[in-house]
């Protein structure tokens, strides 16, 4: 499963004098001046630009088009998409903000995200003179757990290279399985291959050889040696006896299958057939891309363009789930989501995700403090993303339009999943692990509880968080959340009611664990 980042508290919204509120303030320091703040506010917009241009992509009809123009308009949407991950990234770098993609693996399809990179990099090769064939193993898993930016800009680096130092011929993209199910990407070019000078400064910050003929600074393996190292890949780059350079990015199954995660996380698109699901976007174009995506998960979409329109939407009917654009005119999404909040009260809460350009963690802070379940960046990059947002928080929070179905300690299809994919043997050891870890946790959180150490509660309800999740309990996983949350803000009255029933569903979770356990392994006869 994907792990969602922790709700915490956050300062509340601020406004321009004179101005109505079109969402999050960027800092709750009242200086929209400031260098951050105003590089906030310029990312935003690059976003919302991008998201223009992605969400016109999508809506195209490309079928009609000729192969050469049907290639390049591929080309430009994958190339957009990868700036959208950088911008993101850059604008974390400069207001001194951790990049929200870093927090946890991110599932990704690895199909779609292949024929991505092939469709922008063929066009690259047509326009060079070069062949480009991705050749892809028939056992590769459907899905992978990493960091899809960090992966995009690793592959974009060696195939960029391959290309530059192959004046003709073919590059190769070849992803296949290695020993112990590592994931092997290798990228084989035509060229002169390294040079001795080459290979001795190799992943050198600006290490190209003075002698290179190639223009450039050399920074493409130094950028790859980084980015590999961040997503826990190994690289290996060898000459290929006659002509020609291979460089290879292997990942370990700890590295694409991370934990007990990856093997729950491989689930289909959420089953939207019934949902009534609200949306409030005032973009013509994200409406529209939305809509779309929802009507493919089954749903029936009710929108609206403006706040005021949704507040009145939600006052009016009952919804199964609420998608909100933060930035709205009238009334912004922050407000919408605080009306509903208080309107509901004690009782039964509609599920809300937001879908906002603002993704620092200081405006994530402001979303989750309002009462969001969870956050959608745009642009929106697929219906992959979008699915999986979605699932994340139904999963979190039931639709209150349904009854609720009364959760157990494990959910029996993600176990079953799980110990059937690691086979007998590591099946057993996956379930003591995950006994210990529990225990560990449960630990944890009395030690902290009894010494009202907050850093100590907050480590073991992160990891509590995602194990609650790998066995599908997500009402512990949601308690999980909350006691994080309160731990960060260090309010003890929330913590007083969240700890004993942490405890409790914990205690259940190891109960059955137990027993399980006792069923599957200890009971087997001796051989």
């Amino acid at each position: 499963m994907v792990c969602r980042p922790d709700p915490d508290t956050a300062p509340e919204v601020t406004e321009m004098p004179g101005e109505q509120s079109d969402g999050p303030a960027v800092r709750g320091d009242g200086d929209a001046q400031s260098p951050r703040n105003r590089a906030a506010m310029l990312g935003h917009d690059m976003r919302a630009a991008i998201a223009d241009i992605l969400g016109g992509l999508a809506l195209a009809d490309l079928s009609s088009l000729d192969p050469h123009s049907r290639l390049q308009l591929q080309r430009v949407q994958s190339s957009a998409e990868q700036l959208a991950r950088l911008t993101e990234e850059t604008l974390a770098l400069v207001v001194g903000d951790d990049s929200p993609r870093a927090e946890a693996p991110v599932l990704t399809s690895l199909g779609p995200f292949l024929d991505r990179i092939a469709a922008r990099w063929r066009a690259h090769a047509e326009e060079r003179g070069l062949g480009f064939v991705l050749d892809r193993a028939d056992d590769l898993p459907a899905g992978i757990g990493t960091d899809p930016a960090a992966l995009e800009r690793i592959l974009s680096n060696m195939i960029g290279n391959a290309m530059k130092y192959s004046p003709a011929g073919e590059v190769r993209l070849r992803v296949q399985m290695g020993p112990q199910e590592a994931l092997c990407l290798r990228v084989r070019d035509t060229g002169p291959g390294f040079s001795d000078a080459a290979m001795a400064r190799l992943f050198d910050y600006a290490g190209r050889p003075e002698e290179s003929s190639q223009p450039g600074t050399g920074l493409g393996l130094h950028i790859v040696r980084d980015l590999a190292q961040r997503i826990r890949g190994q690289l290996h780059v060898a000459n290929v006896a006659g002509a020609g350079a291979e460089v290879s990015l292997i990942l370990p199954r700890r590295s694409w299958a991370p934990g007990v995660e990856a093997p729950a996380a491989l689930s289909a698109l959420p089953d939207l057939v019934g949902c009534n699901v609200l949306v409030a976007e005032d973009n013509p174009t994200n409406q529209l891309l939305v809509q779309q995506m929802l009507e493919t998960l089954g749903a029936t979409a009710t929108l609206v363009e403006d706040g005021e329109a949704a507040a009145e939407a939600l006052a009016a009917a009952c919804f199964d789930l609420v998608l909100i654009d933060i930035e709205m005119p009238r009334l912004s999404g922050i407000d919408v989501i605080r009306r509903l909040r208080a309107a509901e009260g004690d009782g039964p809460a509609t599920p809300v995700l937001a879908i906002t350009a603002f993704v620092l963690s200081s405006n994530r802070d402001q979303i989750y403090a309002a009462g969001a379940d969870g956050i959608l960046a745009k642009p929106i990059m697929s219906l992959d993303s979008f699915g999986e947002a979605i699932a994340r928080v139904r999963r979190k929070r039931p639709s209150p339009c349904t009854a609720a179905v009364p959760a157990g300690p494990f959910d029996r299809v993600h176990l079953d999943r799980l110990l059937a994919l690691a086979g007998p043997e590591d099946g057993c050891e996956l379930l003591t692990r995950m006994r210990e870890d529990f225990g560990t946790v449960r630990i944890g959180i009395v030690q902290g509880a009894a010494a009202g150490d907050m850093a100590l509660i907050r480590a073991r309800t992160h990891v509590l968080i995602p194990l609650a999740g790998a066995v599908g309990n997500t009402a512990l996983q949601a308690d999980a959340e909350a006691l994080n949350a309160a731990a960060r803000a260090d309010d003890r009255a929330a913590m007083g009611g969240l700890v004993p029933r942490v405890l409790d569903r914990v205690d259940a979770v190891c109960t059955a664990l137990a027993q399980e356990f006792d069923i599957r392994f200890a009971l087997e006869p001796a051989r």
